[in-house]
């Protein structure tokens, strides 16, 4: 296991404490009423289950040497070790027999939770822990409950939260397209004032000429980005429950997805992933009047694609991300129709109208 990934920890009245080997430097020995002490990696754990009272733990860090192949100069790597003891406390004597419980297993959240007490804070979905966690249930129910496939768990799983999602995303659309409608006059409305600097008086007549259009078209400024908004804590309950859940360690989806939880070894997925996106895109109504601005989004697909190729994102990451998009495209369409149909009842009215 990688040293970056390996934790000791301890359960007291305060809370979780993890400390990992780069914060460890010398050997620490504390005494506190533990609930349990241990050492941890990315998926199994050591805990020290001690019975109620004074209990003392002690955390170091070593280095010892490895051979990395035959014939080849050892490798110094760290080594991190934690002891737990009953302590006797304060002017007494430590007791000369000690018991202890000790758990060694997988972190999974069913074998955690029979412990007593509960392991189950090991599993640390992060800072949308109140949206990982039920994702990662539902994940696992629908292996469990409608196909033994965590891919297609996910596909079934992108494919509720973008419908969950839609009403917002049909409200968020719909502001960019008045946005686009309104983008000319908002672009004539910038190119008188672009002769002045930034900090010109004259600039902020022309922020209320074009709030003025779009109180005019009926467009609020941030409703087209409060769908991207939403799908942010959802990519990363999805990061994390791909990153530390065991269920998805070695888990196959088809063909050359092997272990959703590592990369793809093709790079098959971040391709896709970044075409799907460049064409949603292209579907999507643009809401600035930048020309520059337009550019750098057209730019975005190919960044994100060739970076999910250099660094090390996880297939099922990618499959969640790449379904999403698919999904989207489906969803503009029906919104572009929508659209059109509304433009067109527009024009018709118009033409309806009798001359003055």
């Amino acid at each position: 296991q990688a040293a970056e990934q390996v934790y000791v920890f301890r359960r007291g009245p305060a809370g979780m404490d993890r400390l990992a080997h780069k914060k460890i430097s010398t050997r620490k020995s504390e005494a506190g009423s533990f609930a349990y002490a241990g050492i941890e990696d990315l998926y199994f754990a050591a805990v020290f289950l001690p019975p109620p009272g004074v209990a003392r733990v002690t955390e170091w860090k070593d280095e010892f040497e490895v051979p990395v192949k035959a014939g080849e100069k050892p490798v110094k790597q760290p080594a991190l070790g934690i002891a737990l003891g009953m302590a006797g406390g304060e002017g007494i004597a430590e007791p000369a027999e000690q018991t202890l419980r000790l758990f060694v297993g997988p972190k999974d959240l069913d074998v955690l939770g029979a412990v007593k007490p509960p392991l189950t804070e090991l599993v640390d979905f992060g800072w949308f822990a109140v949206i990982a966690k039920p994702l990662f249930l539902g994940i696992k129910w629908l292996y469990h409950k409608v196909v033994p496939n965590y891919g297609w768990a996910i596909v079934i799983m992108t494919f509720v939260i973008n419908t969950a999602l839609f009403p917002l995303k049909l409200k968020g659309m719909q502001s960019a397209q008045k946005m686009q409608r309104a983008a000319p006059e908002i672009r004539s409305i910038q190119d008188r004032y672009k002769k002045y600097k930034f900090n010109d008086p004259r600039k902020q007549e022309m922020q209320q000429e074009i709030m003025a259009v779009y109180k005019r078209y009926g467009i609020n400024p941030v409703g087209g980005c409060l769908p991207m908004l939403l799908q942010i804590p959802f990519l990363y309950a999805f990061y994390k429950v791909l990153a530390i859940t065991i269920e998805m360690r070695h888990a196959p989806w088809v063909g050359w997805i092997k272990d959703l939880s590592a990369r793809d070894p093709y790079y098959i997925l971040p391709i896709l992933m970044a075409v799907t996106m460049y064409l949603l895109q292209k579907m999507t109504p643009t809401t600035t009047a930048d020309p520059a601005q337009q550019r750098m989004m057209n730019f975005m697909p190919i960044m994100l694609g060739g970076m999910f190729v250099v660094f090390p994102v996880s297939s099922g990451l990618m499959l969640y991300w790449l379904v999403g998009n698919v999904i989207g495209m489906g969803q503009q369409w029906f919104i572009n129709r929508l659209a059109a149909k509304e433009v067109e009842l527009e024009k018709q009215k118009k033409r309806n109208r009798p001359a003055k």
